[in-house]
């Protein structure tokens, strides 16, 4: 017998004695579970934290971070695991947060609590900026109490006040809005320009600087479905969405969407 069938007799000689070695397990490296598409929408002073859960594992609910500062190690905002919404039918989980800040550009993430009391890596962070968003209708300047709107305030003012921010009036069968000025060179001095979009709101707002222009109008001609972006005399900005009109001559009012972010020399909606 020459020496290669030697060795194969040998080699098979000990696998008829000890047995084939058992297959090595298919080892599969276990994922920490975390959270995606994190999604975050304001009102005045308060948000609306949204995101994914597609882990399998149970879990003992979530954290939510709400930071003024970047890459934080504050405590979650909830004191305790947030459970989830009541609707975990749909995947989207909810969770509202209130007493917040207008004008305070925070950071959100998102992180799952594992039954340990250990944490998934956080989601990655989403800047948002609190302010409101408001239904308004102004009638034709100087015609009711609600012929002006200030954003700080959040409320009505009438269009000669020191704190309105735009008011409506109607020439000639034409709808305009305009900065306070033009009534009165002692009111505030706010610019306006058109936008050259024409969907909703949620769709502008991730979107806003490619649509953006200078605002450098004092006045402008309207019609329904006009996105404006209003520029407030502290360098603030506010998107006015024109919903529609109603009424005729000095019953004439303009319907607006309002959404405010009082955060100068930033576009964060």
């Amino acid at each position: 017998m020459n020496k290669k069938l030697l060795a194969i007799s040998s080699i098979l000689s000990g696998l008829l004695l000890f047995g084939c070695p058992p297959p090595k397990p298919n080892v599969v490296e276990q994922v920490d579970c975390a959270v995606s598409n994190v999604r975050v929408e304001v009102n005045d002073k308060m948000m609306n934290v949204s995101w994914v859960n597609g882990c399998e594992k149970t879990i003992a609910g979530y954290n939510i971070y709400i930071s003024e500062n970047q890459n934080s190690d504050d405590k979650p905002f909830n004191q305790t695991p947030f459970d989830g919404d009541t609707n975990p039918e749909d995947g989207i989980e909810n969770y509202q947060a209130d007493h917040l800040e207008n004008g305070k550009k925070y950071y959100v993430s998102v992180a799952i609590v594992n039954p340990g009391q250990t944490e998934s890596k956080r989601s990655d962070e989403v800047v948002a900026v609190c302010g409101p968003r408001e239904n308004i209708e102004l009638s034709i300047r100087y015609k009711s109490e609600k012929d002006g709107y200030s954003f700080d305030k959040n409320s009505y003012v009438r269009a000669d006040n020191v704190a309105n921010d735009l008011y409506f009036y109607s020439k000639n069968g034409v709808d305009y809005i305009a900065s306070p000025h033009k009534l009165d060179g002692f009111l505030r001095v706010n610019k306006l320009v058109k936008l050259a979009f024409k969907g909703e709101f949620n769709d502008l707002r991730k979107r806003i600087k490619k649509y953006t222009k200078t605002a450098s109008e004092d006045k402008l001609q309207v019609v329904k479905n006009d996105w404006i972006q209003l520029k407030t005399a502290d360098n603030k900005n506010a998107l006015l969405k024109i919903k529609g009109f109603s009424g005729t001559g000095e019953n004439r009012k303009i319907k607006l969407f309002v959404a405010y972010s009082p955060l100068a020399n930033e576009l964060i909606f």
